[in-house]
């Protein structure tokens, strides 16, 4: 079983622990905003394959669906965050029959709901800042640290100011 990423047509083998995210040292790195440092581990059992989130701000979707975790089906469309993959069976594929083109209402169902993410994620909801802090280094923290603690320092020096000139 393989995941094809949506933007880049890249083909991505599943792994009994592949874990996706923006690290160097993560199996798939993912080199966008929405995905955290280590987003989600795929465990095997059997011949199933398993999605599992690791913590991560923006979360994993089956079909549009958010989950912590998840078994990975062909036809199935897997989000982690904003980046969308499509899950494609590597069996070859068989000569059509009645039984096999019956399943024509799900792809139209499937396809729904990738419109529906994809007017989701290009909405103006979508946030644009920092995301989770704690999945930032611990520089960038202690910044934003050190701003909250001058931005309240000021507006109480400001009220004092205010309230001794009136």
């Amino acid at each position: 079983m393989e995941l094809r990423r949506r933007e880049t047509g890249e083909k991505i083998d599943l792994v009994d622990g592949m874990v996706f995210g923006r690290l160097d040292s993560c199996a798939v790195k993912v080199d966008d905003g929405s995905i955290s440092r280590r987003h989600a581990e795929v465990k095997q059992t059997g011949r199933a394959f398993e999605l599992l989130d690791l913590g991560s701000s923006n979360g994993i979707f089956q079909n549009g669906k958010r989950k912590q975790r998840f078994l990975i089906r062909p036809g199935d469309l897997v989000t982690l965050g904003a980046v969308a993959f499509d899950v494609i069976d590597q069996a070859p594929a068989a000569a059509p029959t009645a039984s096999t083109a019956s399943p024509a209402p799900a792809v139209s169902e499937s396809e729904r709901a990738r419109a529906r993410l994809r007017r989701e994620m290009t909405g103006d909801g979508r946030s644009s800042g920092l995301g989770d802090l704690s999945q930032q280094p611990l520089g960038i923290q202690l910044l934003i640290l050190a701003v909250g603690l001058g931005v309240m320092y000021g507006v109480v020096v400001g009220i004092r100011y205010l309230a001794g000139s009136l």
